[in-house]
C-alpha cells in the first residue's frame, strides 16, 4: 500500500496503474520493477525498496533490479546498497562500468577502503581518462596520507565536468596540509569560480527518470529539451502541461520561451501575459514578457515588466539593462543612463550595458565619456559581433 494522498494527480494515477499491473501479474518481476522504478522516480524510496526486492526475487539473474534497489538504498541503508551494488556489478559484467562506480564510491563512503579501492583500479586500468575513479583514488590517497599520489590522481579528476569542483576542493585541502600556500591561493581562487560538477550521465538509472511525471516533471523535460533544441517537442510538453496545471506560471513561463524559440512571438506573448498574471512577483515571467514586447519595438509596454521585476529583485543586473533599453535614449535619457549605470553596478562584465550606456551618453552630448565606456567595455573580450558594433559605435563616439 502506498498513500499517495496530498500527490500531484497525474503522479498519484501513474503509481497507482503501475501497482494494479502488480496486482493482475503478482508473479512477474517486470510489473514488480516497473512499480519499483515508478515510486523511485517520485523518491518514494522506502516502497520503492519492497517492490524492487521482490522483482529481484523474482528474476535473480535481472542485473537492472539489485542496480536500482541500491539506488533506493544508498542514502537510508548504504551498507544493503554496497551489497546489491556488488550483486549489479556482477550480473552485468563487463558490459556497464557504473554499477562498479557507485559500489567503490558507497564502500568508499562506509570507510571500507580496502574493499573501495581494488573497483577504483579496475576502472583506472579499463580507462586511464576515468575522471571519478582517479577522484575516488585521490580520497583514498589522501585517508591513507600519501598527498603526493592523491596529487596526481586529483589532477586527472580536475579535467573533467562531473569531478573538477569536487577535485579542486580536495586539492585545496592536500595543498595546505603540505604548506604550499601559493598554490593552495591559486586554486582557491580558481575555486570560487568553477560551477558544480555536472550529474555524471547514468544510462541505466535513465530508465527510472524517463518515468517522472507531473507537473515538474514536464517542466524539467520541456526546459531541457528547449535547450538541446527539440523546441517543438518541449512545446507540445508544456502544452499539455499548461492544459493539466492551468494555474502553472511556470509551465506558461517555459512555453512562452518555447513559442518564442519557433517564432511564434504573439503566441509567446499570450502565454506569458497569462503567467505574469498568475503571478505578479515572477521574475522570469516578466523578464521574458518584456524582451518579447522589446524584440517587437513596443518599448513602452516593456518597461512596466522590467520595473515589476526590479521590485522583486533589485539586485538583477540584467533587469536594470532592459529597463535602460525601454527607456529609450530621448524621452528619458536621464533615466536611461541612470539604468544603464546601476545595471553595471551591479553586473560590472555586462557588455551589453556598456554599449547601451555609451549610447545614451553619446546623445546626451558626452563623447568623451561615451567613448572611455566603449573602451572598458572591449577589455573584457566579447564575442565577435559584440565587439564589432563597440568598435563602430566607438568611432561614432570618439571626441
Amino acid at each position: 500500500m502506498v498513500d499517495l494522498e496530498g500527490f500531484d494527480p497525474v503522479i498519484a494515477t501513474a503509481i497507482a496503474e503501475a501497482r494494479t499491473n502488480v496486482l493482475r501479474a503478482p508473479r512477474e518481476a517486470a510489473t514488480w520493477g516497473h512499480l519499483g522504478m515508478a515510486l523511485l522516480a517520485h523518491d518514494l524510496r522506502a516502497p520503492a525498496r519492497e517492490a524492487l526486492a521482490q522483482a529481484a526475487m523474482l528474476a535473480p539473474r535481472e542485473p537492472r533490479w539489485p542496480y536500482f534497489l541500491a539506488m533506493a538504498q544508498r542514502v537510508d541503508a548504504p551498507p544493503a546498497a554496497a551489497t546489491n551494488f556488488a550483486r549489479a556489478v556482477a550480473l552485468f559484467g563487463d558490459r556497464e562500468t557504473l554499477p562498479r562506480l557507485r559500489l567503490a564510491d558507497t564502500l568508499l563512503s562506509l570507510g571500507r577502503l580496502d574493499e573501495a579501492e581494488p573497483h577504483y583500479r579496475e576502472l583506472w586500468r579499463r580507462d586511464t581518462n576515468a575522471a571519478p575513479a582517479a577522484l575516488g583514488l585521490g580520497r583514498i590517497a589522501i585517508s591513507r596520507e600519501r598527498p603526493a599520489e592523491a596529487v596526481d590522481f586529483l589532477i586527472a579528476a580536475a579535467q573533467h565536468p562531473s569531478t573538477r569542483k569536487a577535485a579542486h576542493r580536495l586539492m585545496l585541502g592536500v595543498q595546505q596540509r603540505l604548506g604550499h600556500t601559493n598554490v593552495a591561493d591559486q586554486i582557491s581562487h580558481a575555486l570560487e569560480q568553477l560551477p558544480n560538477d555536472a550529474p555524471l550521465p547514468d544510462s541505466i538509472y535513465a530508465e527510472v527518470e524517463r518515468l517522472q511525471t507531473g507537473e515538474k516533471a514536464w517542466i524539467d523535460r520541456g526546459d531541457e529539451w528547449i535547450k538541446a533544441g527539440r523546441v517543438a517537442e518541449a512545446a507540445a510538453l508544456l502544452e499539455r502541461a499548461v492544459q493539466t496545471y492551468p494555474r502553472s506560471d511556470r509551465a506558461m513561463f517555459f512555453l512562452g520561451r518555447a513559442r518564442l524559440r519557433l517564432g511564434d512571438v504573439a503566441g509567446a506573448e499570450a502565454i506569458l501575459s497569462r503567467a505574469v498574471a498568475l503571478a505578479p512577483d515572477s521574475v522570469e515571467a516578466q523578464m521574458q514578457l518584456g524582451v518579447v514586447r522589446l524584440s517587437q519595438g513596443r518599448a513602452r509596454a516593456a518597461e512596466p515588466c522590467f520595473r515589476a521585476a526590479i521590485r522583486a529583485k533589485p539586485n538583477l543586473g540584467e533587469a536594470w539593462y532592459n529597463l535602460g533599453l525601454s527607456l529609450g535614449v530621448d524621452a528619458h535619457r536621464a533615466e536611461s543612463i541612470a539604468a544603464f549605470r546601476e545595471a553595471l553596478r551591479l553586473k560590472p562584465n555586462l557588455v551589453e550595458a556598456y554599449l547601451g550606456l555609451a549610447v545614451a551618453l553619446q546623445a546626451d552630448g558626452q563623447r568623451e565619456e561615451a567613448a572611455a565606456t566603449l573602451r572598458r567595455a572591449l577589455e573584457f573580450n566579447p564575442p565577435e559581433a559584440l565587439r564589432g558594433k563597440l568598435l563602430d559605435q566607438l568611432q561614432l563616439a570618439a571626441p
